[in-house]
């Protein structure tokens, strides 16, 4: 004979699923009563940030345009990667304030570099496209045919490391269709490079003009770097011979006006 609770336990099981059923579905209704409360349109959107080339009213509308939902509701993730696609936007963070609020905290692109006529770069070599804007015209210019945009912009900031001994500056740095890189200085003489052993001959540049040519900066027309154990310089001036020999700290220096293939 089976014992009464025991009895009582297998009638009461269909019970208790039932209430926890009833339980269940009265706390979601519940919460999404309470959600769909909450979840009130945005009537709000702050944007912070400090914009020197983006036009923040370009910003709001792209925000305002992406807003679908209610405070609760809304996609930030989806809104973040929207707004980020812009080319002059580097990074936004998305944050809720209650009650109906979107703040949007951005920051912009920052140019380093022209790239050709027609677009900047930032810091990693990615394009900037917007219209010529006059105040970016100091900035260095970077060109090649075939060279992508990221690596003109490494090696445009190794070639800078490799100069600030010297106190130069890269004005324009050209890497042409034969592979050869040459730079414009900002005491407007050319730099030329040639196509291989970039870093160890700029290395050498830069003894050089720490133990003289620096001092004969303002005559300097050319220097070309193409040699194994030495540069050559054209000069301005015709005051110095061509066929004047220089050697400066070990470094054979030499001026002449043909320059090699």
């Amino acid at each position: 004979m089976v014992p009464a609770n025991i009895e009582v336990q297998e009638l009461m099981r269909p019970v208790k699923k039932m209430l926890l059923l009833v339980f269940l579905t009265t706390g979601v209704l519940v919460m999404g009563a309470v959600i769909r409360n909450i979840d009130k349109p945005l009537t709000n959107v702050v944007v912070s940030g400090k914009f020197s080339y983006l036009d923040q009213q370009v910003l709001i509308s792209l925000l305002t345009d992406e807003i679908q939902g209610g405070f609760l509701s809304l996609d930030l993730s989806e809104i973040k990667l929207t707004i980020e696609a812009h080319p002059w936007i580097r990074q936004v963070k998305l944050t809720r304030q209650w009650p109906s609020t979107l703040l949007a905290d951005v920051s912009e692109e920052v140019p380093i570099a022209r790239w050709g006529k027609e677009a900047f770069l930032n810091y990693q070599g990615k394009k900037l496209e917007m219209e010529y804007a006059g105040s970016l015209r100091s900035l260095p210019e970077l060109e090649s045919p075939f060279v992508s945009s990221e690596k003109m912009m490494r090696q445009y900031q190794a070639l800078t490391l490799q100069l600030a001994p010297t106190g130069l500056t890269i004005e324009r740095l050209i890497c042409d269709s034969d592979g050869l890189w040459s730079i414009y200085t900002s005491e407007g003489f050319e730099l030329i490079i040639g196509r291989n052993q970039i870093l160890q001959r700029m290395r050498r540049f830069a003894l050089a003009w720490d133990f003289g040519l620096g001092t004969r900066r303002q005559v300097i027309r050319r220097v070309d770097l193409r040699y194994p154990n030495g540069l050559a310089v054209s000069w301005k001036s015709e005051s110095f011979d061509e066929s004047e020999t220089i050697t400066v700290s070990g470094i054979h220096t030499v001026s002449f006006g043909q320059w090699p293939v």
